[in-house]
């Protein structure tokens, strides 16, 4: 299984004052899923491995270098275009006492903005061609992803995901907004053309009642809302609460579910906990069984609490490598 992630990576000023790192919301599951995908090689409790490439535009400055010089040691495959007149963007984060994250951005001329500038005829992006020559079985996206495009890229985007769809590609889309980059309106259109492209949605709960204007929705309404929008699977991240799963049978029966998080005494900082989430989930969702099989979605759930779980008490959306949970010696159930 061969998955793209699609997005912007950004220096992350970390508010514990150890210098800065990177985050991203796409990238930092792609990174967790990479890193999880090998620990269950290794442990050789998944039949199929997962390949992870991530696809961006980054600048030419040190930043940047640094970045690519971090994922490479990873190992993870990085597709990245380099513009020589944008650099990375920047984002510092500030915790409250509850380890609730808020952000400042620095993020205007952020290379990944440009993904799609150059629309020179014969000219394609390395995203594209992944997209068209079959060399991806699945794509990732997220909210963030589209919000940082114009309005006429977004439509190009969209057009080859739905060229990528119905030549049999997996879609999954998590739904991460963020209002500095565009309204509610906005993304709430935007969505409703996505949703019944999308073979899988990670939805946030706080971000659908914003991008619905729905402050009383509960995630029971929100989860068989994202259904009716056409959405194939769907599941509704809600913090420390039990997440919401959405199962459709391949007779189109729903089955729902709700899977408790793992109990943490003190969150240190809630960065990219979603994100982590996200990663626990495809690890397994996507190689245990194939995808379309899937008819019980907790033991997927499991994992992502787990991995949001040990994030939480870190400072920083991306642990360390060597702080990096061994989640596949844990995971000891089947689906």
């Amino acid at each position: 299984m061969q998955i793209g992630f699609f997005g912007e990576v950004m220096c992350e000023h970390r508010v514990d004052g150890h210098g800065f790192g990177f985050g991203g919301d796409t990238l930092n599951t792609a990174l967790y899923l990479h890193r999880l995908s090998r620990q269950g090689s290794a442990a050789a409790q998944r039949p199929h491995e997962i390949g992870v490439l991530y696809f961006t535009r980054l600048g030419q400055d040190e930043h940047s270098d640094q970045l690519l010089q971090l994922l490479r040691a990873e190992g993870m495959t990085v597709q990245a275009a380099r513009d020589p007149d944008k650099g990375i963007g920047h984002y510092w984060i500030e915790i409250d006492s509850a380890g609730e994250r808020s952000f400042r951005y620095q993020r205007d001329d952020s290379a990944a903005r440009a993904y799609f500038a150059d629309n020179r005829v014969g000219v394609t992006t390395a995203l594209e061609q992944a997209l068209t020559d079959g060399s991806l079985q699945a794509l990732y996206v997220s909210g963030i992803s589209l919000a940082i495009l114009t309005e006429a890229h977004r439509m190009h985007l969209f057009s080859v995901i739905k060229g990528f769809v119905e030549r049999g590609g997996m879609l999954i889309y998590d739904n991460n907004f963020r209002s500095l980059l565009w309204s509610a309106e906005t993304a709430a259109r935007w969505q409703r053309l996505l949703l019944p492209l999308c073979r899988l949605v990670l939805l946030t709960d706080s971000d659908e009642r914003l991008i619905w204007q729905q402050p009383d929705a509960d995630a029971a309404a929100l989860t068989e809302a994202a259904l009716c929008a056409g959405a194939g699977n769907v599941v509704v991240k809600c913090g420390a609460a039990p997440c919401w799963l959405a199962v459709r049978s391949a007779e189109g029966a729903v089955l729902l579910q709700q899977v408790a998080a793992e109990y943490v005494d003190t969150v240190v900082d809630s960065s990219g906990a979603g994100d982590a989430f996200a990663a626990g989930f495809l690890a397994h969702y996507l190689t245990l069984v194939p995808p379309f099989l899937v008819t019980d979605f907790s033991a997927a759930a499991r994992l992502g609490h787990q991995l949001a779980a040990c994030v939480v008490q870190q400072h920083g959306a991306i642990l360390a490598a060597q702080k990096m949970p061994q989640l596949f010696q844990q995971d000891k159930s089947d689906a």
